[in-house]
């Protein structure tokens, strides 16, 4: 970390920053902050959410005046820095029972950088403590009970070690987070998308009504055979199969990954192969520092969980090798630079990779076969638009088998 460098950073992003506060509000991103030059320009500015006091008195008063039919229960929530996973919100849900989340707030990673996660990024439900954890990815969403039993709630930005939801950041450090979250859960009798409409007919939360029905209408889905990966959702707002069989990704300030399941043994010789077209780039600097880690990606899980993938960088050079820059996923990922700069953007390329002879060379694990295929789309830190489509997305054999993703 370039703490040197503070005392000749320029521009007011960084007015008020200590070595200390750099510390304890980066340690989590594991960062090395390239202070030397004025970063403020990369991150765009956006107005704060509706106020927490605000949020609560509009959501009781929309409640009180609708006396909607389709509401069997609501509750009000906070989540704190201090809070730690799983907080109990005293509702009861049944298997198969919608409930629809509204969320507003921020988790701040660096206020001087004015660096932030939006609460749907970072927010999680479950029932009765199970399998499996939900996430919206947005700031509106509608899990459906996979359970009887309590639900529960959570933030962590891709903390949780297991689908069980253990952190692996230490407790002392999750609890030092500047956080504020607040949301209500809406409890529905029947379908969520009716509840909605009844109660906006009566008005609006800033907006989150609205943009939740919107959703709810355009009913995007992931691509056949693929699946949220666990500490992360909303990958169908960002990933979806267009009609011609190409998979469109657009994404903006958030972060998904999806993934689709495949063991084949290096054996094999599987070869990693796609085509495609880098409409926008996530990141304007090299992505290889924590603060500016936007990059869209195709990857591979290899069995013992290690995973590596290939991105079309803004500035670094093509070959670049390096592990990634954040905590906890230092540990397990790899980047690969396999396209750069701004030439070709908007134009079809077509790319093929020997996924164990890189494995070999860049990770040399105790892994004998890959495990599943990684569609990346990381774009919260300077909330920067990423757009790619992929189309011929395959994995080949030495024995001329060709599974088509």
């Amino acid at each position: 970390m370039c703490l040197r460098c503070l005392g000749s950073a320029k521009g007011s992003a960084h007015k008020g920053l200590t070595r200390r506060g750099v510390l304890r509000q980066t340690a989590l991103l594991g960062a090395a902050l390239p202070f030397a030059r004025d970063a403020s320009n990369a991150f765009a500015a956006e107005p704060s959410g509706r106020p927490p006091e605000d949020f609560r008195k509009s959501v009781t008063d929309l409640v009180a005046r609708a006396q909607s039919p389709e509401l069997a229960a609501y509750r009000l929530f906070e989540i704190n820095g201090a809070d730690l996973p799983w907080l109990d919100i005293d509702m009861q849900a049944v298997k198969g029972q919608q409930i629809t989340f509204l969320l507003t707030g921020r988790m701040w990673i660096a206020r001087p950088l004015d660096l932030w996660f939006a609460p749907g990024l970072v927010f999680h439900a479950r029932t009765r403590g199970l399998r499996p954890i939900w996430s919206p990815g947005v700031d509106t969403g509608t899990m459906t009970a996979a359970h009887d039993g309590p639900l529960e709630i959570a933030r962590a930005a891709a903390q949780f070690s297991d689908a069980d939801g253990k952190l692996w950041t230490p407790e002392e450090e999750y609890r030092k987070q500047e956080v504020k979250i607040m949301g209500v859960a809406l409890l529905w009798k029947g379908d969520a998308a009716s509840g909605l409409a009844s109660l906006a007919a009566h008005g609006d939360v800033g907006g989150l009504l609205g943009a939740e029905i919107a959703r709810l209408k355009r009913g995007r889905r992931l691509p056949e055979g693929w699946s949220n990966y666990f500490g992360l959702g909303g990958g169908a707002e960002v990933f979806n199969r267009a009609e011609n069989g190409e998979i469109v990704c657009d994404s903006a300030g958030s972060a998904s990954i999806i993934e689709r399941p495949l063991a084949l043994p290096f054996s094999s010789r599987p070869k990693l192969g796609w085509r495609w077209n880098i409409d926008a780039l996530p990141s304007a600097v090299a992505e290889d520092q924590a603060l500016f880690h936007d990059y869209l990606s195709i990857g591979v899980k290899f069995e013992e969980g290690q995973d590596l993938t290939y991105f079309w960088s803004a500035a670094l050079p093509a070959g670049k090798v390096f592990r990634c820059p954040l905590a906890g996923w230092s540990a397990v990922e790899t980047h690969m630079v396999v396209d750069s700069g701004a030439g070709g953007l908007g134009s079809w390329r077509e790319l093929e990779r020997d996924v164990a002879a890189d494995y070999a060379a860049h990770i040399g694990g105790p892994a004998k076969a890959i495990s599943h295929i990684w569609l990346l789309a990381v774009t919260p830190f300077q909330r920067r638009r990423g757009a790619c489509r992929y189309a011929d997305i395959r994995v080949s054999t030495a024995d001329g088998a060709i599974h088509n993703l």
